[in-house]
């Protein structure tokens, strides 16, 4: 003597369920692809400058250079 009582919201639950599991895929990628992103880009730059800085520190770089370099890497541009 079920009748409708017994299986009215199942369906529904089960699309809420996969919904759910749906939204949470996508905040994962999501949240993947930022932190790659943002890895990608400031250790290459912050190792450019570092490698500047010692070739200046063991004198393969005058001031001048060093201080042009320094100031195209800083600002984005390539060397």
């Amino acid at each position: 003597m079920m009748g409708w009582s017994g299986m009215s919201f199942g369906w529904f639950f089960g699309l809420l369920n996969m919904l759910l599991v749906l939204a949470l895929l996508g905040l994962l990628l999501y949240l993947g692809l930022r932190a790659w992103e943002r890895g990608g880009g400031e250790p290459k730059k912050d190792a450019a400058l570092e490698a500047l800085r010692l070739r200046y520190a063991r004198g393969e770089l005058d001031e001048e250079t060093y201080r042009r370099l320094r100031k195209e890497l800083e600002k984005g541009g390539g060397a």
